[in-house]
């Protein structure tokens, strides 16, 4: 089965490539891939694969069908479609055309990729016994595009027994993929903090209640939850990535605005976090005599990759690659992936595929200069397409 898939990720390459060119030249934030989708749904046409769109705003799930038998299984493969708010500085052929916005996290590859093995498995599908789902979701750059196109039952009728996903990964080597069991990526929170103060002359500090003071003890001594609260043996992060008070130098302001996001690999890490931050900002209050608004919300869950359904995707990938190139040991990234509400859901891994020459200079996500080569498409089209068939066949 794996020449015949090598063959045909061969004959579909030249258009796999051409959609990923197109897609990148043409990127779509969060919830607006119309485009993308309409370029997917084109090459879905073209083979005869019925689909429905239009899911949480842009999304499209395909099914192709196997043969039938009475304990035929269901399997989901899903790509995101989004790109992000960057300004592309790559000076490649085919670069972005849309000005601030760029495809600087392979969304392209993984859209492309999936159609390429969307219309591989086409082509076995009277070879294989059950049902494979194509996922192609908007936002998960942000706002997140799985739970959205899950409420709206993509994993049901028929009922899908398990979700496989990748990523192209810039801290990995080309001709490498990293599939562990367990811990994968981080569950991620967000929260605005706005300390509120009375405003006041900077030359009569004693007669205001100073927001930016506040603020500065708040930022400081949340560290200490990381430090102090949780465990040395758990991971968290507490970021401030936002700080915006004032209007000009001799007046203290009335209100000081912090924004930040939380990192966690487990639900009691999370309760932690968020249960000591309200009080280390119900402390910093009591201290200076202000008060303080808390927006806090749940974002992303940890993403955690099953045991069994890890070994089908390690077992996949080791037929495109080799053995010896499958990475199943590593820590846990503190990047978040939405793709974490599909394995909340059902049983699933995630892959991380190698992208990188060199890594003493490594391909940065987020990156104006981000940027993969276009032979990493055939490794996903297999890939995927192996791990789809290796777990309707186990």
């Amino acid at each position: 089965m794996i020449e015949k898939i090598k063959l045909l990720s061969k004959k579909y390459y030249p258009k796999i490539k051409e959609l990923r060119h197109q897609i990148h030249m043409h990127p779509e934030l969060e919830f607006e891939e119309e485009n993308t989708a309409k370029l997917i749904c084109e090459c879905l046409d073209e083979a005869k694969i019925p689909y429905k769109k239009g899911i949480a705003k842009t999304g499209v799930l395909a099914m192709i069908e196997g043969k039938k038998s009475s304990n035929a299984k269901c399997v989901l493969l899903r790509a995101d479609m989004d790109a992000l708010p960057v300004e592309e500085e790559t000076n490649l052929d085919f670069a972005s055309k849309i000005k601030g916005k760029m495809h600087a996290c392979g969304h392209d590859g993984h859209s492309a990729a999936l159609v390429g093995a969307a219309l591989i498995l086409n082509e076995l599908k009277d070879e294989f016994e059950g049902c494979v789902k194509i996922m192609f979701q908007p936002a998960e750059e942000g706002s997140g595009g799985a739970k959205p196109m899950i409420d709206e039952g993509i994993l049901e009728n028929p009922k899908v027994d398990a979700v496989f996903g990748c990523h192209l990964w810039g801290a990995l080597l080309k001709g490498t993929a990293q599939i562990v069991s367990g811990e994968m990526m981080a569950g991620v929170d967000v929260f605005d903090l706005e300390f509120i103060g009375k405003g006041g002359h900077g030359a009569h500090p004693h007669t205001t209640i100073d927001p930016v003071l506040m603020s500065a003890r708040f930022i400081n001594g949340v560290q200490s939850i990381i430090s102090r609260r949780l465990a040395p043996t758990e991971a968290g992060v507490i970021t401030i990535g936002c700080v915006q008070a004032g209007t000009t130098f001799n007046v203290i302001p009335q209100n000081a605005i912090l924004k930040g996001t939380v990192r966690y690999l487990n639900e009691q890490s999370q309760k932690l976090l968020q249960t000591n931050i309200q009080k280390m900002a119900e402390a910093v209050c009591l201290e200076f005599g202000g008060s303080f608004k808390l927006d806090y919300k749940r974002e992303y869950p940890p993403l955690i990759n099953d045991k069994n359904a890890a070994s089908i995707a390690r077992k996949a990938f080791a037929k495109v690659l080799k053995e010896e190139a499958i990475i199943t040991e590593a820590k846990p990234d503190m990047g978040a992936e939405d793709f974490a509400f599909l394995t909340r859901e059902r049983m699933g891994a995630y892959v991380f595929v190698g992208i990188s020459k060199d890594l003493d200079n490594p391909v940065l996500h987020h990156n104006p200069k981000f940027c993969f080569d276009d032979e990493e498409l055939e490794i996903l089209m297999q890939g995927e397409s192996l791990m789809a068939l290796e777990f309707l066949s186990s």
